[in-house]
């Protein structure tokens, strides 16, 4: 749970990069660890709460009050991962001095810089599926 970069989101990749005391190393697996119950049980009910939207988007007839119904558990659930991962990056921010702050904002946006890139040049090699239906 956390993402495609797991349990630190976007920081998770970076932390290498920034050169981590031991102490720090060890700081930062103890609040992976303290949080370890959260994640796995928030993942469980976003899991769960896709399955159930998806399973009225497929069904064989359409209930509109039921997905909109199913689509706001669901952004409530998404609501409640983002409030968790928000709090656990800024405990492992809090461990981190101003020069590693200062150089896990400037990874974040180049990590993003290249994402942008990606899609874009994703548009640029498939320009017709955007009008696919």
């Amino acid at each position: 749970m956390g993402g495609p970069m797991g349990l630190l989101g976007e920081l998770g990749p970076g932390l290498r990069a920034l050169e981590l005391t031991d102490a720090q190393r060890e700081q930062i697996r103890g609040i992976a660890k303290t949080h370890e119950a959260e994640f796995r049980e928030i993942g469980q009910r976003l899991r769960t709460a896709h399955q159930s939207v998806n399973a009225l988007i497929t069904a064989d007839t359409v209930d509109e009050a039921a997905i909109r119904a199913r689509s706001g558990e669901l952004g409530a659930v998404e609501a409640d991962a983002a409030v968790m991962r928000a709090r656990v990056h800024q405990e492992v921010f809090s461990v981190l001095t101003a020069e590693q702050q200062t150089k896990a904002r400037e990874l974040r946006a180049q990590m993003q810089e290249r994402t942008r890139q990606r899609m874009e040049h994703r548009k640029e090699r498939r320009p017709d599926r955007e009008n696919r239906f």
